[in-house]
């Protein structure tokens, strides 16, 4: 069969291979993909950014793709039997280490991401713990399944790690698919305001930003302080950084309230410096936001049905697995919100 894989661990050094069909395990389940997402960490990992690809440390040649979704064609069982449109939670973890113990695998001393560690979704099958894949909620459109991966990042930092509450301000950096989506979510929330923040490269997100029901910023041509206060005069009660641009940082501090909280969503690239005088004069609370858990795919599910509309305005382009490069091109250049590839 084939499949995208990179390698060797070198800008570039990708490439549409053939490889052997994966062997279902007892207590696996084999789904023929359907379609996988693209994001910023397959752009890194197509880059070979150390910063960002340094924490998996693979093996070569590795199939890439850690969002992805499709059709079960073998399982053990009735929970998901053949024929199940599946999305696929990629994260493997180890299940006994104190982190694991804790209910918080995305901690995990052993965490094995499909398509950044091991082999991911970028192929035609795959086999994967049975507790790994998620059946759609009944009446959702399959269509969303391979955008599940993404919305359960947002779901674990806007409804687990940094929660909107009725009636809060929120303020978004960052007009790319995971600062969409946590737009989506605190609405959805409750949130009374929601701003985004983007670049003029930015221009068809930050359109659909409005669409979708939140106040967009291009912050090339205006200053996304003054607009924020215009919503809550004293800043935002929540701050979501998406971008993983460093200089983002003392932004995101300036523009959160007194007493209020930033989650901290995207990987930076490189150093930054950050003044901790404000953070501790307007007791801040900075908090990480890594993946998601298990618990997040639960939650993300009993979600899903009242946003799945949403989500799925971020498609913007569907290419085919032999264009990959041509994808991972149209990511970095920032062309369209969200691109999905699907098997040649």
């Amino acid at each position: 069969m084939k499949a995208v894989a990179k390698l060797r661990p070198e800008p570039g050094a990708m490439a549409l291979i053939d490889v052997d069909p994966p062997q279902r395990r007892p207590g696996e389940v084999l789904v023929r993909i359907t379609a996988g997402g693209i994001c910023g960490t397959d752009v890194a990992i197509w880059k070979w950014h150390e910063a960002v690809v340094g924490q998996y440390a693979p093996r070569f040649p590795l199939i890439v793709g850690h969002e992805f979704a499709g059709t079960v064609v073998e399982s053990d069982g009735d929970r998901v039997p053949p024929g199940t449109v599946v999305a696929v939670n990629p994260q493997i973890a180890c299940g006994h280490c104190r982190y694991c113990g804790l209910g918080r695998p995305t901690l995990c001393d052993d965490r094995r991401l499909m398509g950044g560690r091991i082999d991911g979704g970028w192929t035609e099958l795959v086999s994967v713990p049975q507790w790994n894949v998620h059946p759609l909620p009944a009446g959702t459109d399959a269509a969303v399944a391979p955008l599940l991966e993404p919305l359960s990042v947002a779901t674990h930092a806007v409804l687990e790690r940094v929660p909107v509450r009725a009636g809060d301000v929120v303020a978004v950096i960052g007009a790319g698919p995971i600062g969409i989506l946590c737009a989506v979510l605190a609405l959805a929330a409750g949130a009374r305001q929601v701003l985004v923040t983007g670049v003029a490269a930015d221009a068809g997100r930050l359109r659909l930003a409005r669409e979708l029901g939140a106040v967009p910023v291009d912050i090339d041509a205006a200053d996304p302080l003054a607009a924020l206060r215009a919503l809550q005069a004293d800043g935002a009660d929540i701050v979501y950084e998406t971008s993983g641009v460093a200089s983002t940082l003392e932004q995101a501090v300036a523009m959160c309230r007194r007493g209020g909280s930033v989650g901290l969503i995207g990987l930076c690239h490189g150093a930054s410096t950050l003044r901790s005088t404000p953070i501790v004069l307007k007791e801040l609370a900075l908090i990480g936001s890594r993946g998601y858990n298990e618990t997040t795919w639960r939650l993300m599910m009993t979600v899903l049905p009242r946003v799945a509309a949403d989500v799925l305005k971020l498609v913007t382009h569907q290419v085919e697995f032999r264009d990959f490069e041509r994808a991972l091109q149209m990511v970095e250049r920032r062309e369209g919100s969200k691109i999905v590839l699907r098997p040649s």
